[in-house]
C-alpha cells in the first residue's frame, strides 16, 4: 500500500511538470512574431466591409418597398378620384348634385 501511495505521488508531481532550470532560449522555442495589430485590422476592415454590405441591402430593399407603396398610393388616389367623379355625375343625373338631397320623383 504504501509503495502505491509513493506511486500516485511521483506520478502526480511528474504530470505538474515538475522544476527545471530558467534558461532563457528554451523559453522562446516555438513562438511566432504576429503582427497583432494586422491580424485584427483585416478582422475588422471584413466585419465593417459585411456590414456595410449589409446596410446597403437592406436600404435598396427599403427603397424598392417605398416605391411600390407610392405607385400603390397613386393608384389608389386615382381610383378614389374616379369613384367622386362618378358619385357626383350620379347625383347631377338627380337633380342637385348634393347628396341626400335629390329632386328626382
Amino acid at each position: 500500500m504504501h509503495k502505491i501511495i509513493t506511486i500516485i505521488i511521483f506520478f502526480s508531481l511528474s504530470a505538474c511538470g515538475g522544476g527545471g532550470g530558467s534558461d532563457g532560449v528554451s523559453k522562446n522555442v516555438g513562438e511566432t512574431d504576429i503582427d497583432v495589430d494586422n491580424v485584427y485590422g483585416d478582422f475588422a476592415d471584413n466585419v465593417a466591409e459585411d456590414a456595410a454590405r449589409e446596410a446597403a441591402e437592406v436600404a435598396a430593399a427599403a427603397l424598392k418597398v417605398a416605391e411600390e407603396q407610392a405607385v400603390a398610393l397613386a393608384a389608389a388616389a386615382t381610383l378614389q378620384d374616379a369613384a367622386n367623379q362618378a358619385q357626383q355625375t350620379a347625383l347631377q343625373k338627380f337633380g342637385t348634385g348634393k347628396f341626400g338631397q335629390s329632386t328626382f320623383q
